[in-house]
């Protein structure tokens, strides 16, 4: 990742310890941030990361790609491999996440835009592809999206180092995986406003209970500021909990109807999606999936509150496309509903419920892979899934992968693979033409190996 990055030296070091190394008498100004050492360039500062491998071992690339500076973690056994010249160049940081976060936090607080930062179980994407549309009428320049799944503490900085003076609305993405991570995203965004999409399952193998799942999600109230407003759904689990803190934090609640009364109400229901009222108007929403609604309508709960235009709302409804890997609909020999960016109990059961609506009375081939993050629950979550399929009665299960096994053996007639080109054989030679399939699971499966194989599949 890289993000321009106009600062003096002189401005960082006053973000951290005194403790560097550097020339006093220079004082040269970046222009670029990066955590790739092959992005490096002339006047980048670079933000060596660990991962995989420890970014630590890159410095010396970096240096000799042009990168004028870098931090490193105060007495990191790099710093003896380093020569003179090259340690000369070191600002020490205690941590270096946590110092490209405090990098993110101190842009973002340069600038005054309204940010508005989502999180959930599930339904993130969604919601923040609904508000990029909803404030799709402002100039490019002033608006700020979330790209792609930058929603952890190294994609965030970098969504927050695209605010400029122009800019007048942020929209970000916030994810987890591990108790606290969502209270120190709040903390580097400080969001004026915030959007929880539900309270789910997934990870719960590291949070170990839906309440503990429930006061993460909630924690992105800690970094807000003061007045700002949170927007959450009527049936959001642990709803009085989420009511709780916003008194305490002086946080204003809006919650918006998706089970109670909805104001936005659903008039026919169609194989590909449905068709919806709002304000007397009626306006398409164009992917199936009942859960789904629930986005929709928190995206139609945040544009009533900042009084945009009602047509622009239904135009946002009107012109959504799902993105990647997101319930599309690839249309050849098999009619592949590819939904494989990811899953989770609920993200599952949703899907199950959209491809059981676009299907009408026509059977589904539900290939579902295994869902990670689940630990002890997992057997319980796999066999709730395929409980639904045996409840809907229709079409045949093949799990992939060791966790869909209890799932398989609540279904008459599944089967479990748990190599991948065995399944695709298996459909290939046994599922006719012109059949639906849904392939969806967790991202560690990698399921797109399986839509790409059966999409150019000719028979």
């Amino acid at each position: 990742m890289i993000a321009p990055f106009e600062y003096s030296l002189s401005t960082i070091l006053s973000l951290f310890s005194k403790d560097w190394h550097w020339d006093q008498k220079e004082n040269p100004t970046f222009q670029w941030i990066t955590t790739s050492s092959v992005e490096s360039k002339d006047h980048t500062l670079f933000v060596p990361l660990r991962g995989t491998r420890d970014g630590h071992e890159f410095i010396s690339d970096a240096l000799a790609k042009g990168a004028s500076a870098f931090l490193c973690e105060k007495n990191h056994p790099i710093l003896n491999t380093l020569s003179e010249s090259e340690r000369n160049l070191a600002i020490l940081v205690p941590d270096c996440l946590v110092a490209l976060g405090k990098l993110a936090n101190y842009h973002r607080n340069r600038f005054q835009p309204t940010l508005l930062a989502i999180t959930g179980s599930s339904g993130k994407t969604t919601t923040k592809d609904l508000l990029g549309g909803l404030f799709g009428f402002l100039n490019p320049k002033t608006l700020v999206v979330t790209e792609k799944n930058y929603n952890n503490e190294i994609g965030l900085p970098f969504t927050l180092f695209r605010i400029t003076e122009k800019t007048r609305v942020v929209i970000c993405e916030l994810g987890m995986n591990h108790r606290g991570e969502i209270a120190r995203l709040s903390h580097i965004a400080e969001p004026t406003h915030a959007l929880i999409t539900n309270i789910g399952s997934a990870h719960i193998e590291n949070l170990k209970s839906r309440e503990t799942i429930a006061e993460e999600k909630i924690d992105i109230i800690q970094g807000m500021r003061p007045q700002s407003v949170l927007f959450v759904p009527d049936d959001l689990e642990f709803l009085q909990r989420a009511k709780q803190r916003a008194k305490q934090r002086k946080t204003k609640l809006i919650v918006w109807s998706h089970k109670k009364k909805p104001n936005l109400k659903t008039i026919q229901v169609k194989p590909n999606g449905f068709l919806l009222e709002w304000k007397g108007k009626k306006v398409d929403w164009k992917l199936p999936g009942e859960k789904l609604l629930s986005n929709v309508r928190g995206m139609v709960a945040v544009g009533t509150h900042f009084q945009i235009d009602p047509n622009q709302i239904l135009k946002t409804i009107q012109n959504y496309k799902s993105p990647d890997k997101r319930l599309n609909i690839n249309r050849g020999y098999y009619t592949i509903i590819d939904d494989c960016y990811n899953a989770n109990p609920e993200s599952m059961l949703s899907s199950i419920g959209a491809a059981n609506q676009f299907s009408g009375t026509k059977n589904v081939v539900w290939i579902l892979g295994s869902m990670k993050e689940l630990g002890k629950f997992s057997k319980y979550y796999h066999e709730e899934v395929g409980k639904e399929i045996q409840r809907i009665g229709k079409g045949i299960l093949l799990g992939f992968g060791e966790e869909t096994k209890p799932m398989v053996k609540k279904v008459p007639n599944a089967q479990c693979f748990l190599n991948v080109d065995e399944l695709i054989q298996f459909v290939k030679s046994n599922v006719p033409k012109k059949s639906i399939l849904l392939v969806k699971g967790s991202r560690s499966m990698k399921m797109e190996r399986i839509v790409m194989a059966l999409e150019t599949f000719k028979g």
